[in-house]
Formats: C-alpha cells, structure tokens, sequence
C-alpha cells in the first residue's frame, strides 16, 4: 500500500507543477500577444511612411526631370493621378 501512495503523492506534485508551468506560460504569452501587437503598430507606420517617401521621391523625381516634352507628360499623368484620389476623397465624403 505504501508504494500506491507514493505514486500518488509524486502525481499530485506533478499536477501540480503542471497547473503551475500553464499559469507561467498564459502569463508569457499575454505579454507577447502585446508585444505583438506594438510591432504591428509599429509596422504599419513604418509601412505607411514607406509609402510616403516613395510618394515624395517620384514627386521629386518629376520636379526634377521636368524638362522636355516627357517631363511634361510625367507632370501630366501625375497631376491626373491625384485628381483621381482626391475625386475619390469627395466620393466617400459624400456618402
């Protein structure tokens, strides 16, 4: 009988440490999901900021290169191109 509460008392400390070990980890895995989530904030600005400079390159690309009939047609299609986005501003404003 002895050898049964042995056993016993070695699985009751190995549930034990079981419930104790998810509790640690539940804990660790809220802190990532935080971290995760800054870093994906983090991201998208770094993301939206991407696009920003790329944006501003090929304005300057195109102030600098405006000589000529192609640096004309480049004005152009620029100019076309942000008419569009600020018609589709207005678009989604008035609905």
């Amino acid at each position: 009988m002895g050898d049964f509460s042995d056993d016993f008392l070695i699985l009751e400390q190995n549930v034990q440490q079981l419930i104790q070990n998810k509790g640690e980890t539940e804990g660790e895995l809220k802190i990532l999901k935080v971290e995760l989530e800054g870093l994906k904030a983090k991201t998208a600005l770094q993301e939206k900021e991407i696009e920003e400079l790329i944006e501003k390159n090929k304005i300057l690309r195109i102030a600098g290169g405006a000589k000529g009939k192609e640096g004309s047609k480049e004005i152009k299609l620029k100019i076309n191109e942000i008419v569009r986005e600020v018609d589709k501003c207005i678009a989604q404003l008035n609905q």
